[in-house]
């Protein structure tokens, strides 16, 4: 995000587009979003195999190419928005060439919402792959949704519950912040998690060495302080729901956020090696849970 600028606010949503069904997903997911923020969004097919060449290679041969791309792509935008109720989405198309990952990147810039699917094996050469959307949570500079889920059948509702996991780290107080922007944006409900497990008895230590009371006493001011930084601590109860739970953290945040309407993680919390980009709970969220996932980066990191 640009200096001084809330991760909240975003001047496009970036969506990557392939044609598969994951990437139909993503684009229906953008355009929501985009409708509830008021911008509009930007859908990038990536070609890979650099631009096209033959009998009609040159400036006209490339045009139509990518004219007959946008046409597709803009095929499956109407489509996505008369189901989900976005029609009045502006949608600009704009054709890549090159590695997908760094394309979408580029295109998403610091300061939009980049959205992928969390598979892609579609017409344009297979642009969404599982390792696309990895690549996107870990590097990218502005937050990255990965789209999970059943493709809408018909208008979504409004969303009823934003999950966020928090730790307090720097990257959980951002989440926790661009949680409570998407939450307020669809007037949902949101549920802070943070979750503790006891990691010394299990690897032999005497169980009593640190006991199970006061690890919970620890995990219960993790809880507030983070909900103080995040600026969340004053929120109406009947908005912010917040709890601890005991448990290995990926474990306990896909099974709160089972039946939710987005979970937020940040890119990376406190454990771990500083020179990982993307956390396991962030890596976890983003290959198996059971909602779209919302990848924070916390302000002034580099991807």
């Amino acid at each position: 995000m640009t200096p001084g600028t809330p991760q909240e606010q975003v001047r496009e949503v970036v969506v990557g587009v392939d044609g598969s069904d994951g990437s139909r997903r993503a684009l229906s997911w953008a355009l929501q979003e985009a409708r509830l923020r008021g911008v509009g969004v930007r859908a990038v097919p990536v070609w890979t195999g650099g631009r096209p060449r033959g009998d009609g290679d040159g400036p006209a041969a490339v045009a139509e190419f990518e004219q007959a791309v946008e046409a597709r792509v803009r095929a499956d935008a109407a489509e996505a928005a008369q189901a989900t109720g976005a029609s009045g989405v502006p949608v600009l198309v704009e054709v890549r060439y090159g590695h997908p990952a760094r394309s979408l990147m580029a295109a998403a810039g610091d300061d939009a919402v980049l959205v992928v699917g969390s598979r892609g094996t579609g017409g344009l050469r297979g642009l969404l792959v599982g390792s696309v959307s990895q690549q996107c949570a870990q590097y990218a500079d502005c937050p990255v949704v990965v789209v999970r889920g059943d493709v809408p059948g018909e208008r979504v509702p409004e969303l009823r519950r934003v999950v966020v996991g928090v730790d307090g780290s720097d990257s959980s107080v951002a989440a926790a912040r661009l949680a409570s922007a998407e939450a307020g944006l669809r007037n949902a409900g949101l549920h802070v998690v943070h979750a503790w497990a006891d990691t010394v008895s299990g690897y032999g230590g005497l169980p009593w060495v640190v006991p199970d009371t006061t690890l919970a006493e620890q995990a219960q001011a993790t809880l507030r302080e983070s909900l103080r930084a995040a600026g969340l601590d004053a929120a109406p109860g009947d908005r912010v729901r917040s709890e601890v739970r005991q448990g290995i953290d990926w474990d306990v945040l896909l099974d709160v956020a089972e039946g939710a309407d987005l979970l937020v993680v940040g890119s990376r919390g406190r454990a771990g090696w500083a020179g990982l980009l993307l956390g396991s709970v962030g890596l976890h969220a983003v290959t198996a849970a059971p909602c779209p996932v919302l990848v924070v980066r916390p302000p002034g990191t580099v991807g």
